[in-house]
């Protein structure tokens, strides 16, 4: 003779979402739930367990990020602004990770710091070369920089360079 099972099979997980919802937001208790799912009330209290466990996790890993980045969100649009925020960020992972003792992400993570940090780098050496790379372009950047002062600024700078007139080179404005 076969056996039958008298159990339900797993829930749905449009099941476990709505147990989820009748415990939290309507503050149904378990039994009335595991009764209107037709399921056990120890089962109501592992997928429970489970789900604040999930929560407390994401709680703590936002915490690590705010106190490693409080303006996070806020991305700079300079690239090596935004890196060193990445690399923040990627760093308070990497501690969280320790903290909770996910070693399986550690490596993974280790690698993108290690690969966002050279990448960093290369665009500060690359930033460096861009800035006067030229006594031309040094020039331009320059009288740019002086037309783009406040007028009152502007005047205090021309003054004195117009004081000593030795060391200055006169330059073409548009």
């Amino acid at each position: 003779m076969a056996k039958t099972s008298s159990h339900k099979p797993k829930l749905t997980q449009n099941e476990r979402d709505e147990i989820i919802r009748l415990a939290t937001e309507e503050k149904i208790s378990y039994t009335d739930i595991a009764k209107m799912m037709g399921c056990s009330i120890p089962n109501i209290s592992y997928l429970m367990k489970k789900h604040k466990e999930r929560e407390a996790t994401k709680q703590k890993k936002e915490e690590a990020r705010n106190k490693a980045n409080p303006n996070r969100g806020e991305y700079p649009t300079d690239p090596i602004s935004f890196r060193i925020g990445k690399l923040l960020e990627i760093e308070s992972d990497i501690q969280f990770a320790r903290d909770e003792k996910v070693i399986h992400t550690l490596g993974s993570l280790h690698k993108l710091h290690l690969s966002l940090h050279d990448e960093l780098r290369t665009f500060i050496e690359a930033s460096k070369d861009i800035h006067g790379a030229t006594p031309e372009q040094l020039k331009i950047e320059i009288v740019d920089a002086i037309h783009a002062l406040p007028p009152i600024l502007k005047k205090q700078v021309m003054d004195e360079l117009l004081v000593d007139g030795s060391n200055v080179v006169r330059l073409k404005t548009q």
